[in-house]
């Protein structure tokens, strides 16, 4: 068994420069991980080839755009995210937007996280 804090971890965790948000490593098994991500302003636009995502707005709003397709989110909100579909967030509050998210299988960034050319 792991037992993860994301709320505690948060203060300990970095921006991504290469996605622009902190990413708190929540706990993972092969099949599935989950998550928080941290969002300041936004989420850069990205797409796994491998993983199906799950982004549930535990706390703030702002906009997803799924591959071209922008849809307003606020706290509560779940939107699924099919491997393949080039998706971004943009927070429209004052505060930084707590995005809990699951990934299966397991979150790999290093092996599946691609951006869009242009």
């Amino acid at each position: 068994m792991v037992v993860v804090n994301l709320l505690e971890d948060m203060a300990k965790t970095p921006v991504d420069p290469a996605v622009g948000i902190a990413v708190v490593a929540g706990v993972a098994e092969p099949g599935v991980s989950i998550g928080l991500a941290v969002v300041e302003k936004g989420i850069r636009p990205h797409y796994q080839k491998v993983s199906d995502e799950i982004y549930y707005i535990l706390r703030g709003q702002g906009v997803i755009t799924v591959d071209g397709v922008k849809q307003a989110l606020k706290e509560g909100d779940v939107v699924s995210i099919p491997k393949g579909q080039v998706h971004g967030f943009e927070n429209t509050g004052s505060e930084p937007c707590l995005v809990l998210f699951a990934s299966g299988p397991k979150f790999e960034p290093d092996k599946d996280r691609f951006f869009p050319a242009g």
